[in-house]
Parts: C-alpha cells; sequence; structure tokens
C-alpha cells in the first residue's frame, strides 16, 4: 500500500507541477486513487504530507513502466505540457531507472498527440526501441 500511496504523491506533485490543479487533473488522480485501492480520505492524507511519499523503483519492469505511464498521462491530462511538468517526469523516469532519452521519446508522443486520441500502440513503438 505504500507504493501506491507513493505513486499517487508523484502524480499529485506533477499536476501541481504548474502551480494551479485543474478539475480534470484531480479526476485523473481519483481515477488512478480507485485503480489502487486508495481512498479519496487517504488521497486527501497523501496531498497534505506530499514529502512523507517517496518512491522506490519496483524491481519487477512493468510496474515501473506502468507507473511512468501514470506520470505521462498526469502530465498531459490538461492538455498542456509545461516544462516544469517535463522536467519532473524526467527526474520521476530516471529514479524509475529509465533512459533519459526514452523518456524523452516518451514525453515528445504525449506532446505530438496532446488533445487529440492517442494511438494505442503510441507508446508501446517507442518502448520497443529501447529493448534488446
Amino acid at each position: 500500500m505504500e507504493r501506491q500511496k507513493a505513486i499517487l504523491a508523484h502524480l499529485i506533485r506533477m499536476i501541481g507541477a504548474d502551480g494551479e490543479i485543474q478539475r480534470v487533473e484531480r479526476k485523473f488522480v481519483l481515477n488512478v486513487g480507485k485503480q489502487l485501492k486508495v481512498t479519496p480520505a487517504e488521497l486527501d492524507e497523501i496531498e497534505e504530507n506530499l514529502d512523507d511519499y517517496e518512491i522506490s523503483p519496483p524491481p519487477d519492469e512493468q510496474e515501473r513502466m506502468t507507473i511512468l505511464y501514470y506520470l505521462l498521462f498526469a502530465m498531459a491530462v490538461d492538455g498542456v505540457i509545461h516544462e516544469e511538468e517535463e522536467k519532473l517526469c524526467y527526474d520521476f523516469g530516471l529514479k524509475l531507472g529509465f533512459r533519459e532519452t526514452m523518456t524523452r521519446d516518451m514525453i515528445n508522443v504525449m506532446k505530438q498527440f496532446l488533445n487529440k486520441k492517442l494511438p494505442e500502440n503510441a507508446l508501446l513503438t517507442e518502448i520497443k526501441k529501447y529493448m534488446n
């Protein structure tokens, strides 16, 4: 449960990076919280104590990739990708053990399809370039 809370803390940091939290961003975090089985009350507690939640990367690559996906979608959910959000995404991507170039390429995909429907395999196509 601590990992789920840490993921949500990072998402809250991401959606607040531009200085304001939009309704659509709040809704996104609530939905992810629901998926991670974290209650709205627990989410409020996380938001009030963000510094108490630091993520330690899971050993499983699939789990780390899921976290990165959450971060990418949190960054773009309001239809604008701010420089502060990009920087956070790079930092989080490195903490998760991903190459900066891969994270950059994935951010570029999010920018390319900002306010458009993201093709189902668009991010996967980028990831495949970095697989052995």
